[in-house]
Order: structure tokens, then C-alpha cells, then sequence
């Protein structure tokens, strides 16, 4: 009885410290990008393939969204690149949601390690939340993004929060259309990292036109 006794405490040992192992987030190695080269990564258009709802970005956005970014003059608030985001509404007729190039800026924090900081241009840069490359790779042309390191414990990983800072996930491509080989790729790397994969959704980019872009330019 007593070896019965021993058995099932040391199961149960086992299993609380399998659970307090799987809760920690972010992992204890968990990391960004090792080497970051910021100017071949701002040097062209990022298209969203999947991506985690936040509170400024709604699923219902999830349809032609990418990223440009440019150098700009750091300015007193410090900024050193200037960030445009675009998506546009799933339903018809397809609202565009454009920052233009002037209302969002990123402060470099650590360039080594991809750790960028965004935040609207006017704010001082204390205000602005994490943007972090986790990995890319230019030749292959992904990036996995992080809003700073996955703290909050779920079933399936770790993730961000859902607000303004410390939230969002994405898996960017070079290319527009999805390459589902790549991204299964750069999903895998992310599970690595500790993510989990179920807060990413998919964005819509099969139907996106110059038309939409140039509107949004004609209206910032």
C-alpha cells in the first residue's frame, strides 16, 4: 500500500510539474531574432497571411492587410521609422483602414535583436508597445512578429494580450498570395517559440487591387 501510496504522489508530482512547466510564458528561452538587419527588412512590403485579433484590428479587417516602413529623422520624440498599415473590411464594400505614413512611428530599442517600439508619432516613445521580430528570413521572405514577449498562459502556448501594447501576432510574406508551405514553416518556428497558433487567423489577400491602395493614399 505504501509503494501504491509513493507511486501515485510521484505521478502526481509529475503532472503538476508538467502543467507549471507548460504554463510558464514566455518560455524560459524564449527570444527574439539573434541578428537583424533593419534596413533589408523596411526595404519592401510585408503582407499579413495570419494574424492574432487585437482590440485595433478586428477580424473583421482581415482582408489585405500589409505593413510598409521607411527611415525617417528620429525627431525629439526619438522615432527612427515610420510605419503605414493598411486592411481593409471582409464584407463588402471593403472599408479601407489606412494609417498613412505620418500617424505611426517605431522607436529602435535593441536593432540587433529586432526589438522595435510603435506607437502614434505625437506620443513620447514610454508610451509605445513592443514590436518584436522573432524570426525572418529575407531569402525565404517571412517574418513571425510578436507585440513584446507571449506572458499569458492558454491551452495551446503562450500569447500576447489583446489591447493597444504587449498584444498582437502576425506571419508576414514578401509575396501576396499565400505560399502554404511557407507559412506552415513559419508556423512551426512559431510553436517552437512557444506561441500558440490558435489565436492566428487567417487574412484574406486573394482580391486585393491598387484601386483600394490608391484610394486610401488619396484620402490620408
Amino acid at each position: 500500500m505504501m509503494r501504491l501510496a509513493s507511486s501515485v504522489l510521484a505521478v502526481g508530482l509529475a503532472v503538476a510539474h508538467a502543467e507549471d512547466v507548460a504554463a510558464t510564458c514566455p518560455p524560459a528561452d524564449f527570444d527574439t531574432i539573434a541578428s537583424f538587419d533593419l534596413d533589408s527588412f523596411i526595404a519592401k512590403r510585408w503582407w499579413a497571411q495570419q494574424q492574432m485579433e487585437v482590440v485595433y484590428l478586428p477580424k473583421s479587417q482581415n482582408r489585405c492587410v500589409f505593413a510598409d516602413y521607411s527611415k525617417r529623422a528620429p525627431g525629439l520624440l526619438g522615432y527612427e521609422v515610420a510605419v503605414d498599415n493598411h486592411a481593409e473590411d471582409v464584407t463588402p464594400p471593403h472599408k479601407v483602414h489606412d494609417s498613412g505614413k505620418s500617424l505611426l512611428c517605431a522607436k529602435i530599442v535593441d536593432q540587433a535583436r529586432g526589438k522595435l517600439a510603435v506607437a502614434p508619432c505625437f506620443l513620447p516613445s514610454f508610451l509605445a508597445g513592443p514590436y518584436w521580430i522573432i524570426d525572418y528570413s529575407e531569402e525565404e521572405g517571412y517574418a513571425i512578429i510578436s507585440g513584446g514577449a507571449p506572458t499569458k498562459s492558454s491551452a495551446g502556448g503562450c500569447s500576447t494580450g489583446t489591447g493597444v501594447n504587449d498584444s498582437g501576432f502576425w506571419i508576414f510574406t514578401r509575396q501576396q498570395q499565400r505560399d502554404q508551405a511557407l507559412l506552415d514553416k513559419a508556423r512551426a518556428i512559431a510553436a517552437k517559440k512557444g506561441f500558440d497558433l490558435s489565436m492566428l487567423n487567417d487574412v484574406d489577400q486573394s482580391e486585393c487591387t491598387e484601386d483600394s491602395f490608391q484610394q486610401a493614399a488619396f484620402l490620408m
